[in-house]
C-alpha cells in the first residue's frame, strides 16, 4: 500500500517522503506505526491525490498543512499523516495549534523540524536523506537540534521538553549545547498549552525503564524546566541534603526518583502518582526534642498540591481523582501492621475500590526505596497485607445488605442522618463479615438487632 501511495503522488508530479519517527525507528530497528510523510503538494492536492486513489481521508488540520487517511494492510489498517514541507513553524502562547508558512523543498523541512534524529527522509526506495547528521547523532545516541537550539526552542519551546522524552525513550544524552540552551530558555514553557505539557509528560513518565526516567528527570531538574511545571518542587529543592530521617538514606526529591525508578510503568496514574506522593512533605518537616525527623500530615498537604498540578496540566476528572487518592493514602499499606483487625484491612480494600492494586504499588515501590532494615521489615508486611486482603476481601464487592435497608434506617434516624447511617451499615456489613448475622436477610432482621445493640449507631464499636 505504501508503494501506491507513493506512486500516486509522483504521477501527479509530487514529491513525497517518509520523515521522522518512522525513518528513526527503522534505523534503530524498532517496529513503529508512525506513518509520517512529508510532500510538496499543497493540502488540497494532498487530498484530491489520496481520494483518487481510494483512501479514506481525514482532514485533521488542512490550515496547518496536515491531511491524514487511512491505509489498509494485510491483517488491520493504519492512519498515515502528510504534512505538506514547511519552512517556518511557530506556537503562540496558550496555544495547540501552529502558525505555520509552507516551503519549496525537502531541505527547508528537515531544518526545521526538532532534533536531527527526526529530520532524515525516506524514499520509496528506501534511501536515507540525511542532510543534518541525524544518522551519525542515532549512533552516537545525542539529541541535538539541526539548527542552534535556541532558534529551534524559540519556535517551539515544547520541543525543550520533547528533548528529555527523547533522551528518556531512547536512552541518549543531550548535547551540551542543546542542553544550556534550555537552562537559559526553560521558563518559555508556561507559554505553551497545557495539554501539550501533559502529552509530553505522560509519554515521558510510562518509560518502561526506570533508570532512564530517573536521570531524565534529573536533568529536568538541573535545568529548572520542571519547576516551571509543577512550582511546589522549588520548595523540595530547597531542602537538597536535609536528612529524612533514619528511615530513609537520602533527601526527599532522591527518594522521589527512587520511588518513581522501582514503580511499574504500565500505568499513567501510579508513575504520576510516585512522582507527586512525598510533595507535600518540605512544609510539613518538623524535628522533636530528640533530632528524628517528622513530616506529619504531609499526605493531605501533598493530595491538596496534586490538585492543583491536575489543573495545570488539565487531567481528566478520572486521573486527578485517582492521583489525589493515591498520594493522600500512600501512607496506609505503609504503615500496616500484623495488629490491623481483619475490618481495618477490609476497611482498606472498601475505601481503595478500583484503586487497591495501584495504592499496593505505589506503597511496594515507596518502601523498597527506604534504608534497610526498614526497607526489608516493610516488605514483609505488605507481603502480609496482599494476602491478608487476598483472604479477606474474595466477596468484598458482593452486596451482604439488602437495599431497601439504608432507606430504613434514613427513615428512622430522620433527616441530616446519611453519615450515622453510613457508619451503621459498615457495622453491620462487618457482622456479616464474622458470620454474626445473616446476608441479605430481610432488612427487619437487622432493624431488630440494632435494637438490641444500641452501640452500633456509634462510630467507634466494639467489632
Amino acid at each position: 500500500m505504501l508503494e501506491m501511495l507513493f506512486s500516486l503522488f509522483h504521477e501527479n508530479g509530487e514529491e513525497l517522503y517518509l520523515v521522522g519517527g518512522y525513518v528513526r525507528d527503522w534505523l534503530l530497528g524498532l517496529e513503529t506505526r508512525d506513518y509520517d510523510f512529508t510532500t510538496s503538494a499543497k493540502p488540497e492536492v494532498t487530498m484530491d491525490i489520496l481520494e483518487s486513489g481510494g483512501f479514506r481521508v481525514i482532514p485533521i488540520g488542512m490550515e496547518f498543512g496536515t491531511v491524514a487517511a487511512i491505509i489498509d494492510g494485510d491483517s488491520d489498517s493504519a492512519e498515515i499523516q502528510i504534512t505538506t514541507y514547511r519552512c517556518l513553524e511557530s506556537y503562540r502562547k496558550g496555544s495547540r495549534h501552529p502558525d505555520v508558512v509552507f516551503g519549496m523543498n525537502l531541505e527547508e523541512d528537515l531544518e526545521r523540524r526538532d532534533f536531527t534524529v527526526n529530520a532524515m527522509a525516506m524514499d520509496e526506495l528506501g534511501t536515507i536523506i540525511d542532510p543534518l547528521g541525524g544518522r551519525r547523532d542515532l549512533k552516537e545516541k545525542i539529541i541535538r537540534t539541526p539548527l542552534s537550539p535556541e532558534e529551534t526552542f524559540s519556535e517551539d519551546p515544547l520541543r525543550m521538553l520533547r528533548a528529555f522524552r527523547f533522551a528518556c525513550r531512547l536512552g541518549f544524552s543531550i548535547e551540551e549545547k542543546t542542553l544550556e540552551a534550555i537552562g537559559k530558555q526553560h521558563h518559555c514553557i508556561v507559554d505553551i498549552s497545557r495539554e501539550r505539557w501533559k502529552m509530553e509528560m505522560d509519554s515521558l513518565l510510562t518509560t518502561d525503564d526506570g533508570e532512564e526516567l530517573s536521570r531524565v528527570l534529573e536533568m529536568m531538574r538541573d535545568s529548572g524546566i520542571i519547576q516551571d511545571m509543577i512550582p511546589q518542587f522549588t520548595e523540595m529543592f530547597m531542602q537538597d541534603g536535609v536528612p529524612q530521617g533514619k528511615a530513609h538514606y537520602g533527601d526527599v526529591w532522591e527518594h522521589t526518583l527512587d520511588v518513581v525508578k522501582k514503580t511499574k510503568s504500565g500505568n499513567t496514574c501510579l508513575r504520576w502518582a510516585a512522582l507527586l506522593h512525598d510533595i507535600g512533605k518540605p512544609p510539613c518537616r518538623t524535628v522533636d526534642e530528640g533530632g528524628n525527623t517528622h513530616y506529619y500530615g504531609h499526605e493531605k498537604i501533598g493530595s491538596d498540591y496534586v490538585n492543583g498540578t491536575a489543573e495545570r496540566f488539565r487531567f481528566s476528572k478520572k486521573e486527578r481523582k485517582c492521583i489525589s487518592f493515591l498520594v493522600a493514602n500512600h501512607m496506609r499499606p505503609v504503615l500496616y501492621s500484623s495488629e490491623w483487625s481483619d475490618r481495618a484491612v477490609r476497611k482498606l480494600a472498601i475505601d481503595s475500590g478500583e484503586y487497591l492494586d495501584l495504592l499496593l504499588d505505589l506503597a511496594q515501590a515507596d518502601i523498597a526505596a527506604h534504608a534497610e532494615p526498614y526497607s526489608s521489615e516493610g516488605a514483609a508486611r505488605l507481603a502480609d497485607l496482599r494476602e491478608r486482603l487476598r483472604r479477606l476481601t474474595k466477596d468484598t464487592r458482593r452486596r451482604l445488605l439488602p437495599r431497601d435497608l439504608g432507606k430504613a434506617l434514613m427513615k428512622r434516624a430522620g433527616e441530616g442522618s446519611s453519615s450515622e447511617t453510613g457508619i451503621i451499615l459498615s457495622n453491620l456489613e462487618e457482622l456479616v463479615h464474622q458470620g454474626i448475622l445473616p446476608e441479605m436477610a430481610p432488612a427487619r432482621i437487622y432493624l431488630d438487632y440494632l435494637d438490641e445493640h444500641p452501640e452500633l449507631n456509634q462510630r467507634q464499636s466494639c467489632l
